[in-house]
């Protein structure tokens, strides 16, 4: 047998192969935010005190619960563009909830979930059963979920939420009155990367979704039945837009229509700072958890160099174009067209 041929060499290129993968996806961004948190370390001497990485920690929660459920639409191959408005409607629906109804905090819980569930629902099954793109699904979603919640609310903010639900926002797990715990915002998105992570990796629901975004056509040949898995990972990225609710209007003690502005934005650079492919097929959640933190390390260090909101949107979006730029030519990446 030739050397071409041997199981050796097959065996090293396999792995070549999965060492160039890996560090394309998830180590690149490790690597960034480790180099970047040096520097800053030195450069701003705030930033290494443990009161600045918790609230880095705290801030990325909300972005990462939503970019965990839009990596899994991104590796399926679409996008959705309606989490931040999801997440609002699903903030106003709960805080009437409370309001008008007086439900307890679990069930305000459940309630928040479910509306984010809805929304995203209704934006799969159009996009799988109507197949229309989904880009345009979820930007006609984004104004529908936006309008609803203001009608819901009169266009107002809502506020008056039980002490128990802000417990979500302000409390930390194992923590007493002389020792630090974990933010429940933290110990919440640590949920749902872990759930998450396991969907995509360990079921045959995650696999199809990976071969949905490599190939869809040899996707439904081989078996998947394209319509329930597009409408499931839309569903479950409104769950997660509720989920983040939770944790959106417990930290501000407030529900506003308007909360979930540019969210949507942010979600999607997560998942592509942490080696989602845009063209679909690639992907994980480790990855997206290390770009939302990366998001927030970035505005953390305008904060504390006195840079203002518009040097943060010219660094993240110059990091965004980079990482798609990687994804694009970078080795052992997607190379598709579109």
């Amino acid at each position: 047998m030739s050397e071409v041929n041997s199981p050796d060499v097959s065996t090293h290129k396999s792995r070549k192969k999965l060492l160039v993968r890996l560090f394309s996806g998830t180590l690149a961004p490790l690597l960034f935010l480790i180099i970047l948190s040096g520097a800053l370390s030195f450069i701003a001497p705030n930033f290494a005190t443990r009161n600045n990485i918790k609230q880095i920690a705290v801030q990325a929660a909300v972005v990462a619960i939503l970019a965990c459920g839009q990596t899994a639409v991104i590796i399926s191959g679409n996008i959705d563009l309606s989490v931040g408005s999801v997440m609002a409607f699903a903030g106003i629906v709960t805080a009437q909830a409370f309001n008008l109804y007086h439900v307890s905090a679990p069930v305000g819980v459940i309630i928040a979930c479910m509306a984010g569930l809805s929304g995203g629902m209704v934006s799969g099954i159009i996009t799988a059963y109507g197949k229309i793109p989904s880009f345009i699904v979820t930007l006609g979603m984004m104004g529908v979920a936006q309008g609803v919640a203001g009608i819901i609310s009169n266009s107002q903010n809502i506020g008056n939420l039980p002490p128990d639900f802000s417990r979500f926002g302000f409390a930390e797990l194992f923590g007493t009155d002389k020792t630090d715990g974990i933010p429940y915002a933290v110990v919440m998105m640590l949920i749902a990367a872990v759930l998450v992570h396991i969907a995509l990796s360990r079921t045959a629901w995650g696999r199809s979704l990976y071969a949905i975004g490599g190939n869809k056509e040899a996707a439904r040949l081989s078996g998947v039945r394209l319509g329930w898995a597009i409408t499931s990972v839309f569903a479950l990225s409104g769950l997660l837009a509720g989920f983040a609710s939770i944790v959106n209007i417990a930290r501000s003690s407030v529900a506003s229509k308007d909360a979930g502005t540019g969210y949507e934005l942010d979600a999607v650079a997560a998942t592509v700072i942490g080696g989602t492919s845009l063209f679909g097929g690639q992907g994980g959640i480790p990855g997206t958890i290390i770009g939302a933190i990366l998001i927030y390390t970035l505005r953390n260090a305008c904060t504390l160099t006195d840079r203002g909101p518009e040097h943060q949107r010219v660094i993240i979006g110059v990091v965004v174009v980079l990482a798609v730029l990687f994804d694009r030519f970078g080795p052992g990446r997607n190379r598709k067209t579109t």
